[in-house]
C-alpha cells in the first residue's frame, strides 16, 4: 500500500485530495460492501457521491453495461440514438415542464456550465446571484461561483458572482432567528440584492447543499413573487430532483429562463429544460 501511495505522490498532483494519513485502496465492491487491498470489508456510506449509488457489482447494472459495450460504446449525438430519446422522453414526462427538452452530460459541472451558458446568453449579463456556503462543480466558471472557500481555489472568473443568503440556517447574521424570522430576512435580502444589480442572468441554488453540510435553503427562492427577472436554476445534480421530496415540481417550476414583458417575440424563445446529469466518479476530491 506505501508503495502505491509513493507512486500516487509522485504523477497526481497534490491537490487530487486522499482521505486518512494512510490511505486506502479499494479493490472491488459487492452489493452495499466493498473491500480494500488487505482484504477488509467496510459498509459504503460514500455510494452516494456523483450519483453512483446503484450498489457496487450489481448484476442487473453489470449486464446492461456489458450488452451496450458490446454493440458500440460512442456514437456521439451527430447520430439518432434510440436509448438516449427514449430516456429523454421518460425524464421529460416525470419533470413537469411543459415542451421539456433534455441535454445530457456527464458531469454536474458540465450540467451547471450548461445553465450558466444559457442564462448568460440569453439575459446578455454575466452577473450570477448564488448561495453562500455552495458548491457549484470544478470547471473555471463553475468555481468561479461557488460560494464555498475549500472547493473555490481561485476568485478568477469571467462571471460576476454576488452571493446571497440563505444557504445555511445555523450560522451568519441570521443564525438566532426562528424559521419564519429567517426566510423573511433572506427573501429581504435577496429583494435589496436585486434592486442594486444591473441585469443578473441568473440565481443558482442548491435546494439541499450537499458538500456544504446537507443543508436546506428554507424556501426563500419560492417565497419570492414573480417577476421578470434572472433565470432561476435550482441544482441538484446527485440525485437528480430527488432530495427535494414533495417540493421537486415547485422548484423545477422555476428552472429555465423567461421572456421579459415588452422583448421582441422575434428573439429566441428558449424552452425549459431538464438536464441529466453526473454518470460516474470514484474519486472524494476534486469533483469532476
Amino acid at each position: 500500500m506505501n508503495d502505491l501511495y509513493d507512486r500516487h505522490k509522485a504523477v497526481i498532483p497534490d491537490w487530487v485530495a486522499l482521505y486518512y494519513r494512510d490511505p486506502i485502496e479499494i479493490t472491488h465492491g459487492e452489493g452495499r460492501h466493498v473491500w480494500d487491498a488487505e482484504g477488509r470489508r467496510y459498509l459504503d456510506f460514500f455510494g452516494g457521491i456523483l450519483t453512483t449509488m446503484t450498489a457496487h457489482a450489481l448484476p442487473e447494472v453489470t449486464k446492461a453495461v456489458a450488452e451496450q459495450a458490446g454493440r458500440i460504446i460512442h456514437s456521439s449525438t451527430l447520430y439518432l440514438n434510440r436509448p438516449m430519446v427514449e430516456l429523454a422522453e421518460r425524464i421529460a414526462g416525470l419533470s413537469g415542464i411543459p415542451d421539456a427538452r433534455v441535454f445530457f452530460t456527464t458531469s454536474g459541472t458540465e450540467a451547471n456550465d450548461t445553465a450558466l451558458l444559457l442564462a448568460t446568453a440569453y439575459r446578455g449579463s454575466n452577473q450570477i446571484l448564488a448561495m453562500r456556503n455552495s458548491y457549484h462543480g470544478r470547471s473555471f466558471s463553475t468555481v468561479g461561483i461557488t460560494g464555498n472557500r475549500a472547493w473555490s481555489p481561485t476568485g478568477l472568473s469571467p462571471l460576476q458572482t454576488l452571493y446571497v443568503h440563505g444557504g445555511v440556517r445555523t450560522r451568519g447574521p441570521y443564525a438566532e432567528y426562528g424559521d419564519e424570522q429567517f426566510i423573511e430576512a433572506c427573501v429581504a435580502d435577496l429583494e435589496d440584492l436585486l434592486g442594486h444589480t444591473r441585469n443578473a442572468a441568473a440565481l443558482i441554488a442548491e435546494p439541499i447543499q450537499g458538500v456544504g453540510g446537507f443543508t436546506s435553503a428554507r424556501r426563500p427562492v419560492r417565497r419570492l413573487p414573480p417577476r421578470p427577472g434572472p433565470a432561476r436554476h435550482p441544482v441538484d445534480r446527485r440525485r437528480g430532483a430527488d432530495r427535494l421530496g414533495p417540493h421537486r415540481r415547485a422548484l423545477l417550476g422555476l428552472a429555465g429562463p423567461r421572456p421579459e414583458p415588452g422583448r421582441p417575440t422575434s428573439s429566441p424563445s428558449p424552452r425549459a429544460s431538464a438536464t441529466a446529469c453526473r454518470s460516474a466518479g470514484s474519486s472524494p476530491a476534486p469533483r469532476s
